[in-house]
């Protein structure tokens, strides 16, 4: 969380672009949510913390959702922010836990056998992330929960993609143990210095799902409903940029963190706003 008292949540975030075409309500609902995303988020990773500490931490997260649906007295400013945004918008609990239950299991599972098993952990950390900001755009076509699984997959894949060594490092291996066996890699192939073909394989593979996965949620875009949904444009257009600089870079993810510069955000909100025009 911030440390200024007023300094919005998604300060620094590669999404902040997103939230200059929200009016005052629903970006300070987004910036409240977005904040209790990135706390609980931060619990799991932080490599200060045991396991038990970590779930305990969580745990307190839980209650707190309890209390803020509730209704009862919020302990600090993130939670005031967050039972506000509750009654303004139609935000649910499963939104937040939800959340919870995915970054909950990177306390105890460290590989994924299928992609099947890896979409589970991605609904919750990802999806259900986009279930709640469509929820605060207003964005209420029939098609908005597959919308918002799609594009949370494409997004959470593209994160995935990008930090793969970071992962690894961090003793946890996201691809599917089917996709390394199936290009030859080990996960050791995803640290280290040497870029092999069976590695550059196997990223593309995963670079070619994420963008149909992009694709897929445009294409459930509904054109009645567009209005409510340019932040959401927004948000997977800088994303699929961050995955076409991965690929234009041959896919070296392993020397740090590849990010957008202002060019190419820029460049993004022009993606967003043409994808606007043909929806």
């Amino acid at each position: 969380m911030p440390d200024k008292a007023n300094e919005p949540y998604e300060a620094g975030s590669s999404f902040r672009p997103a939230f200059f075409f929200l009016n005052a309500d629903r970006r300070r609902a987004l910036s409240a949510y977005y904040g209790y995303a990135r706390a609980v988020d931060d619990i799991a990773d932080d490599p200060a913390r045991g396991a038990a500490e970590k779930a305990a931490a969580l745990n307190a997260w839980k209650a707190a959702v309890e209390g803020i649906f509730a209704g009862t007295t919020a302990s600090n400013r993130l939670e005031l922010e967050l039972a506000w945004a509750v009654k303004r918008f139609p935000l649910k609990r499963e939104h937040f836990l939800l959340v919870l239950e995915g970054v909950t299991l990177d306390l105890e599972k460290k590989e994924y056998a299928s992609y099947a098993e890896l979409e589970h952990y991605m609904y919750r950390v990802a999806s259900a992330v986009g279930l709640a900001c469509l929820a605060i755009f207003g964005y209420e076509a029939p098609s908005a929960p597959k919308l918002a699984e799609k594009l949370g997959y494409a997004v959470q894949l593209t994160n995935i993609i990008r930090d793969a060594a970071e992962d690894l490092a961090a003793g946890r291996v996201y691809l599917p143990a089917e996709d390394l066996k199936r290009f030859g890699c080990a996960a050791g192939d995803l640290a280290g210095s040497n870029y092999t073909p069976n590695f550059i394989e196997l990223m593309k593979f995963e670079a070619a799902r994420a963008r149909a996965l992009y694709a897929g949620a445009l294409a459930l875009a509904e054109p009645a409903w567009k209005s409510r949904l340019a932040s959401a444009l927004i948000m997977g257009s800088l994303y699929r940029e961050l995955l076409e600089k991965i690929e234009r870079g041959g896919f070296r993810v392993k020397e740090g963190r590849v990010r957008l510069g202002p060019g190419e955000k820029l460049k993004a909100l022009l993606k967003a706003w043409l994808d606007y025009l043909n929806i």
